[in-house]
């Protein structure tokens, strides 16, 4: 029996051991990579005939993206589908971050959008932003978007 906790102890020393060196691998390979940090905000207002904002749906998020790499966040709740997805490319010296946002914010309506910030001629940062209003006939919904980047 005590082989055998003995044998156990060490495999688990050895796992740990193993993990540790890997996660450290990790760590280094980011570091000294060139990347781009990232800040998202979204604010959905829906409005009734009157004009009274009736529900407001807010986003904010931080992210840095690598060449090559995509981010994404589900943040679906039980009854309505919410995404979030970037993307960072680099080509002849020029960084493109591309994002895609889709919100299911009422029982009717949804809003979906793309958009990009692209970073060239040596340019370290850059920002886009944007709005849009849907009318229908029980009330509208009013979307604004920034998208702000810093390369690293």
């Amino acid at each position: 029996m005590f082989q055998s906790k003995k044998f156990w102890l060490s495999l688990v020393v050895v796992a740990a051991t193993a993990f540790g060196a890997l996660m450290s691998q990790a760590s280094f390979a980011t570091v000294g990579r060139a990347g781009v940090a990232c800040i998202m905000d979204v604010v959905v207002e829906s409005r009734n005939q009157a004009g009274t904002v009736v529900g407001t749906e807010t986003y904010h998020k931080e992210f840095t993206l690598q060449e090559g790499e995509f981010f994404t966040d589900d943040f679906s709740t039980r009854i309505r589908f919410k995404f979030f997805d970037a993307s960072l490319v680099k080509d002849n010296g020029e960084s493109t971050v591309a994002v895609n946002w889709f919100a299911d914010v009422t029982v009717f309506n949804s809003v979906d959008f793309n958009t990009s910030v692209i970073l060239s001629n040596g340019q370290k940062s850059g920002k886009v932003a944007g709005d849009n209003t849907v009318y229908t006939s029980s009330g509208s919904t009013r979307t604004n978007f920034s998208l702000v980047c810093v390369e690293n």
